[in-house]
């Protein structure tokens, strides 16, 4: 006779770029074991593919986890917590002041209250000289370990990963996918850009959503009060 089985229970949420609505489930403890180890090992790679495969079972509507942005992905990872480990986590702040170890704050973060926020002024499709310009698309999480592991020092890292971000070049009604065309040819077209038109670019990863919640504490020892917003989803994993 076989052991019963519960039935993990079902919630939904709202896919922040492309607004299809979803339904998830609950962390297992296998998951839950899972993203533990992973978080013990601090290897980014290790991370990332536990962090794919709890996000791909806890998910009960089929979608391609390796085409979401960034920032989809923290939500969504941020909101099947809240529903496995519970709504609340603690967070501690230092004081920016005071040099008293003692100096630190503690503070509950309600994970339902964490959105994505949204810049009035992004857009993906950036006019760069006459007809042409490019649309951009999202890092997504395959470009983590990309992003995490590029030399802040060196030009190639950065263009590399600017170069993976691009969904196609326009002149006028002509289209150049990035998938049609060769990373050196794209490349290229980068690097001839002025630099007016490439800060036009830098503003599309400056003002992309993100997820953050505003807090703010007060210093047990001094008692200044600090505002703080926290972006990421490493400071609720």
């Amino acid at each position: 006779m076989a052991l019963p089985i519960q039935s993990a229970p079902s919630y939904n949420t709202v896919i922040p770029s492309t607004g299809e609505k979803i339904n998830f489930r609950p962390f297992l403890v296998k998951e839950q074991k899972a993203l533990l180890l992973a978080q013990q090992s601090n290897e980014q790679k290790t991370m990332i593919d536990t962090l794919k495969g709890v996000i791909s079972s806890c998910t009960m509507d089929k979608i391609n986890i390796n085409t979401l942005a960034i920032f989809d992905l923290e939500y969504l990872f941020t909101q099947i917590r809240a529903k496995s480990v519970g709504e609340i986590v603690e967070l501690i702040f230092n004081c920016d002041t005071c040099e008293d170890e003692k100096a630190k704050a503690k503070v509950d973060i309600d994970l339902t209250s964490i959105s994505i926020t949204k810049n009035e002024s992004h857009t993906k499709k950036i006019p760069l000289f006459d007809d042409v310009g490019v649309v951009m698309k999202y890092p997504n999480i395959d470009m983590l370990e990309a992003i995490g592991n590029i030399d802040t020092n060196s030009v190639d890292s950065l263009f590399a990963v600017l170069v993976k971000c691009i969904d196609y070049i326009y002149n006028g009604e002509e289209i150049f996918y990035s998938n049609e065309t060769k990373e050196s040819e794209l490349a290229e077209f980068i690097n001839n850009l002025d630099q007016k038109q490439f800060q036009k670019i830098q503003n599309f990863f400056q003002s992309m959503p993100k997820l953050s919640v505003d807090v703010s504490y007060d210093c047990p020892i001094c008692k200044k009060h600090h505002e703080q917003k926290v972006e990421g989803m490493n400071n609720f994993f």
